[in-house]
């Protein structure tokens, strides 16, 4: 079933794809409140295969539109379409849609483009021309492209499926990690939340901490219901802080710190993991990505990036000139399986035993 929300004279766009890939649709008109309408109607439709919104239909501007759109990812698994003509690949809205991994973009203007778009969107598949695509080969070593994905493709999987059933063992007490942004929207508050829900489910105790402008938290706590501790959250045994000193002892305290401004390095330079999420898909965030590693080069921080687009991984590998671990997009912000190999690397040296899970 596809959940359609559309302005009224758009409601029948989906017709054509919806009845060629048999899917049934249930269509709500109007305009829209978007977070609200997540929160309080979207559990009628939870059993939806795709949720397609048109933008022109939501009354919130492009950034509370991204963080709700976020918040639906946390909650449940239809796949996300976003209608919006005209949309360009530069635009910010396209850049933070393709960071949070909404990758289901329609953005043609004639009516059978958007059909074949929407059909497009509706396959196996899905949209392919916005997802991130593998970095060449050439640049980061000799084998051949399929050589390339095929190994790292194996080797990820068999990692991963061994390190699932992990269970770690830590004595370190509140060790600091610092997680920094480039730019605003380059995946660093689900980067920073994915490794926290990875240390918790691995055997560690820790929190989250925002320090930032964006205050995000109280927009997610409120998507995923957690409880409220005095001043502070917690969910599934993990405490969540915004700008206020955690109350407890913990292995580790994660604190995102947004995009890199000068008020806020001083204090992430105080970390003892020092962790840098970049976006590497256009020439202008490579440079933007470069630009943020200068400030912050003196304490050698791991960077986190999805795979470079192949059309400026050169510029990507010259630029940057540190080794990043490449992440995948993830739909779940607290998901901890998809890039666990990644999580687990950050903080090895600091794991004292590991057994297999009872």
């Amino acid at each position: 079933m596809i959940l359609y929300l559309s302005r009224n004279e758009s409601a029948s766009l989906l017709d054509t794809a919806a009845r060629e890939n048999g899917l049934h649709i249930r269509k709500v008109t109007g305009n829209f409140n978007l977070a609200e309408f997540i929160v309080k109607e979207m559990r009628k439709y939870a059993s939806s295969q795709y949720f397609c919104v048109e933008r022109s239909a939501v009354i919130e501007k492009d950034d509370k539109f991204l963080e709700a759109l976020n918040s639906f990812q946390m909650m449940y698994s239809a796949r996300i379409i976003v209608i919006h003509e005209n949309l360009g690949e530069t635009d910010s809205l396209m850049r933070g849609l393709v960071q949070i991994g909404v990758t289901d973009i329609v953005t043609a203007t004639d009516t059978d483009e958007i059909t074949e778009q929407i059909a497009e969107c509706l396959s196996d598949e899905g949209m392919q021309r916005f997802k991130p695509t593998a970095v060449r080969v050439q640049d980061y070593g000799d084998e051949s492209n399929d050589e390339y994905e095929e190994r790292e493709t194996l080797g990820q999987s068999v990692t991963q499926k061994a390190m699932d059933d992990e269970q770690y063992r830590f004595d370190c007490l509140n060790i600091k990690i610092g997680v920094i942004g480039s730019t605003r929207r380059v995946g660093t508050t689900t980067a920073a939340l994915g490794l926290a829900n990875f240390i918790k489910n691995h055997g560690g105790t820790v929190c989250y901490m925002a320090f930032n402008t964006n205050r995000h938290l109280e927009s997610i706590a409120n998507a995923c219901n957690f409880d409220t501790e005095d001043d502070f959250y917690t969910f599934d045994a993990i405490d969540f802080y915004e700008n206020v000193i955690p109350k407890h002892d913990y292995n580790f305290i994660i604190t995102d710190y947004g995009d890199i401004k000068r008020e806020t390095v001083r204090k992430y330079k105080d970390s003892d993991i020092y962790l840098l999420c970049g976006a590497s898909s256009k020439q202008f965030e490579v440079v933007e990505f470069a630009e943020a590693l200068k400030q912050i080069r003196s304490v050698n921080p791991q960077i986190l990036t999805y795979a470079p687009a192949s059309d400026v991984a050169t510029l990507f590998s010259t630029a940057v000139t540190k080794e990043p671990a490449i992440i995948k997009p993830v739909w779940d912000m607290l998901d901890y399986n998809i890039n666990g190999v990644a999580f687990k690397r950050i903080i090895q040296e600091y794991i004292v035993e590991t057994s297999k899970r009872l």
